[in-house]
């Protein structure tokens, strides 16, 4: 096994899980539950891990991993909007409504 990425969020690091099962790699995250330990050990050692099952997987993962982060980071992010629908304010980088679900205005 090789660990491929580790992050604060979880939702980042399931969502690039999800991305690598789709491509066939087997994967299992580390450390779901440890937050509950954060204070009596330094915080990264609790950060969720993302690890593959097979080494001859690992450079394949971390390419796919390189690939989505450095779109991620190009993806310009739009000015924060209210919703139209709850009038929720929003945050540019959605571009539904967490609240209510509802598509940025155009």
């Amino acid at each position: 096994m090789k660990l491929i990425f580790d992050h604060i969020d979880f939702t980042i690091v399931g969502h690039l899980q999800s991305l690598l099962e789709a491509e066939g790699i087997k994967t299992e995250i580390r450390n779901l539950n440890a937050s509950s330990a954060a204070g009596d050990v330094p915080f990264t050692q609790v950060y969720p891990e993302l690890w593959v099952l097979h080494n001859s997987d690992e450079a394949r993962a971390k390419e796919i991993v390189k690939t989505y982060r450095d779109q991620e980071a190009a993806t310009p992010v739009g000015p924060d909007w209210t919703c139209p629908v709850c009038k929720e304010r929003v945050e540019g980088v959605f571009s539904e409504c967490w609240n209510c679900g509802a598509a940025a205005p155009n």
